[in-house]
């Protein structure tokens, strides 16, 4: 193989998401193993050059944001352009109507469902259902990030996807050595405006919290609104907690690392998260995690060495997860334990290799 296309929407960092963040780590890793790589993003027409790779920005126009759709909807239509008139061994699309646009234009198609879709919120739009099951099956390699995310797709479309997680970069995410003591710093890394992520329940989950560790603070570490989550406490509940926030915002890439490093414990305490990938990243620190019992991270948390599981949307449980953790922070080997951990989603051992297969079946199996 030596042409590839990965194709979505947005581009990192412009758009600080998981979709975008492993778009960028795909193109980083064929780059280095010498394959010719076009990341096909929406933007004003040109390219340049990214991690080794190029980046093609086609237009994306407005008038397609209509009737409730939305960029990650529509893409399909600029990308097919794009697509029709450049040959690669694969194209790797990150949206369904991306991909389908690939497999129009009659290339060999992967197909990554990053989401982690329910029959519930897939059929919320009259539309959507078809065009999933269509993506899934025209697709030659049809993947997910895991294997929750696969069997919910199975139930949709009655085709499994393989599972193909993201990956971690662990040059960027170096071991801080050292238990997890003092004044406890938990810390929330998601945008806080997506109310997916469960900002409510680790406000009313962290007024549990203080009442065993007074000293802890909470640090929101990935920008948005937070107003809404706050005020669906109690005044006093309100009070007490806002008193121990702290707002970082998103701040730049270079901070990502220290903040999960610097952390007590990370936690992210969204439902039906497709794979958790702010997870693998505090646990590479040194810094264990709370997940909820929930998608993808039942897989990541799968060792009481590294974190706790919580109970979905359930404050009582987050509280005493996060408790727990505190504790499982400040012994010796618990540091040691995450980063050895997190070594299971290496890119440059074990996931870049695993898309690359990945690929090659897909160029092998197209008629």
């Amino acid at each position: 193989m030596t042409r590839l296309a990965l194709v979505h929407p947005f581009s990192w960092p412009a758009v600080r998401r998981g979709g975008e963040r492993y778009l960028h780590d795909l193109a980083w890793w064929f780059a280095a193993a010498g394959v010719s790589v076009d990341v096909i993003v929406g933007g004003p027409p040109g390219i340049e050059e990214i991690a080794g790779a190029r980046l093609v920005r086609v237009r994306h126009p407005r008038r397609l944001d209509v009737r409730g759709l939305t960029r990650l909807d529509t893409f399909g239509l600029p990308a097919l352009g794009w697509l029709s008139r450049h040959r690669y061994d694969v194209v790797h699309a990150l949206t369904p109507t991306a991909a389908l646009a690939a497999v129009a234009t009659g290339q060999r198609t992967v197909y990554t469902a990053l989401g982690h879709p329910t029959p519930q919120t897939i059929g919320r739009r009259r539309l959507d259902p078809r065009l999933f099951r269509t993506t899934v099956r025209r697709a030659a390699a049809p993947l997910a990030l895991s294997e929750s995310a696969a069997d919910a797709i199975a139930v949709i479309t009655g085709i499994r996807p393989r599972v193909v997680p993201p990956g971690l970069r662990t040059d960027r995410f170096p071991l801080l050595d050292r238990p997890r003591t003092g004044p406890p710093r938990v810390l929330f890394p998601a945008f806080a405006g997506d109310r997916r992520k469960g900002l409510d329940v680790l406000l009313a989950a962290f007024a549990r919290v203080l009442d065993v560790h007074p000293d802890a603070r909470l640090q929101l570490g990935g920008g948005g609104e937070t107003g809404w989550a706050f005020d669906r406490l109690e005044p006093d509940v309100r009070e007490k907690v806002a008193a121990a926030c702290d707002d970082l915002g998103a701040g730049g890439l270079d901070d990502v690392a220290d903040r999960y490093a610097q952390a007590t414990v990370t936690v992210l305490p969204s439902v039906d998260e497709a794979f958790g990938l702010v997870l693998i990243e505090s646990l590479a620190t040194g810094t264990p995690v709370v997940g909820v019992a929930s998608g993808g991270p039942i897989e990541i948390v799968d060792s009481a060495a590294v974190g706790r599981l919580a109970s979905p949307r359930d404050p009582v449980s987050l509280a005493d997860g996060v408790i727990d953790t505190i504790a499982l922070a400040a012994q010796p080997e618990t540091a040691k334990a995450c980063s050895v951990h997190a070594q299971r989603w290496d890119w440059a051992t074990t996931i870049g290799p695993l898309h690359l297969d990945v690929y090659r079946h897909a160029a092998r199996s197209w008629t």
